[in-house]
Formats: C-alpha cells, structure tokens, sequence
C-alpha cells in the first residue's frame, strides 16, 4: 500500500453533496468479487476485475508461448508494443524490450527472451506513453471514504502531490481534483475525471474496501490507463 502523507485542508476537498449521481458500474461483479472476502490484500486478479467492473480502463496484455501466437497477440495489442519474459513461476522478468514497431523486430526479441532458462512465455502488452498518474481510495474511521488522486513524470516513481476528496465525488469536485494536479502535462480532462467519480462510486458500494491503489496509470490526451492495481478489505 501506497504510503499517502498528511494530507493538509487544501489538498482534501469536503464533498457538499449529499447523494451521489454515480456512473454506471456493474453492481453484480463488485458484490462477487467482493462477496466472502476476508480482511486484507484481495488477490490481484480480483482487484483488476474490480477495476472491469467500475469502468476504468486497464492495460491489455496477452501471454504468448510461440511466435505464432506473438504474431496474433502483436495484432490484436495493435503495435508499437512491449515484450517482457514471463517466468516458470509466473513472475516478470527485470528486462522489458520496449517500442517495437514492426513483426520482424518482434520475433527476434520474442526468441531471445523465451531463451531464459526459467522462461515459460513472454508478455505482450501496448507501448503507453504519458504522464504517470495516481488514483486511489483510503477509509477513514470519522469521515469515511475519501477518493484521491495525483500525477508525475513518467521519469519519476510516484507523485510528490496529491488531491482528495471525501464522498461522493461530483463532476465539480472531480474538476477541482484535477485543476490541482494536471501540473503541465497533457490530459484528457474527461476521462481522468470520469475516474475519480468511478471510484467514488466504488466506495459506496463497496464499504468494505479499507484502501486501494492503482498505480501506475498512464495518462495523455486520449487515455487513462491503469497498469496495476492493489485493494484491501477490512469488513469491520
């Protein structure tokens, strides 16, 4: 978990709405993901499913075992694309071969990879550039829920500010999170705060979420990409 600092006055916004008009989330795949859940981390490919779920956009990555099916995954990702080696185990290896442009390019470096003595396979994801960003939610025992969000250069590990607003988000109050984070980058002001209102949405039907992170999410004039995402349950 993402260790947020002291958040001052002028970081967290007090949310002046009452009700909430959220976005449409599928209601049916949070309550199963979320159904018999037990205190702490929530499996990984639980937490990405929640992310399905409330309609935030995540990385699409496909695993491909041979060049045949390099070949079909390259297509369907749609180049440039990145490769990296996928071990026995099911852990990423350190090397990630970015921005390959083109089929030929491709299967050398798919060949190469999969020459790890541990390699089971390599994954193929899209080649994202942008900004870096943050969105995340934290449960407080007086106030509740609060949404929070920030952004960063793609150079650097985390963002140094955020902004944050306790429930429910509303279009205005998103607009303000945004206005204080956009720094200079290029962002689509839409989608980013389509997302602080999807997750704001999430908190009141999920209570039991006691905290989340999804980080890193690439983010440029056209889109809000989450890369990874981390829930904790806490149903008390």
């Amino acid at each position: 978990m993402i260790r947020i600092p002291a958040l001052s006055s002028e970081e967290l916004i007090v949310s002046k709405a009452q009700e909430g008009g959220f976005p449409p989330v599928d209601k049916a795949i949070i309550s199963q993901v979320l159904s018999g859940a037990q205190d702490g981390p929530l499996p990984k490919d639980k937490a990405l499913r929640l992310l399905d779920a409330i309609g935030i956009s995540r990385e699409k990555a496909i695993i491909a075992c041979s060049v045949l099916e390099a070949k079909i995954a390259a297509i369907d990702v749609g180049y440039p694309i990145n490769l990296t080696g996928i071990s026995m185990h099911g852990g990423e290896s350190s090397e990630t071969v970015e921005n390959i442009t083109d089929e030929n390019t491709m299967r050398l470096e798919f060949k190469r990879l999969m020459l790890s003595s541990d390699a089971s396979g390599v994954k193929i994801a899209p080649s994202l550039c942008g900004a870096r960003a943050y969105f995340g939610i934290r449960r407080r025992a007086r106030t509740g829920h609060i949404v929070i969000c920030g952004t960063y250069p793609a150079s650097d590990s985390r963002p140094m500010k955020y902004a944050a607003c306790s429930m429910p988000v509303t279009k205005e109050e998103a607009t303000q999170m945004f206005l204080r984070v956009r720094s200079s980058f290029m962002l689509n002001e839409i989608l980013f705060e389509d997302c602080l209102r999807r997750l704001s949405a999430l908190c009141h039907f999920a209570p039991q979420i006691d905290s989340m992170d999804i980080l890193p999410v690439v983010a440029n004039t056209r889109n809000v990409v989450a890369l990874d995402a981390a829930v904790i349950v806490k149903n008390s």
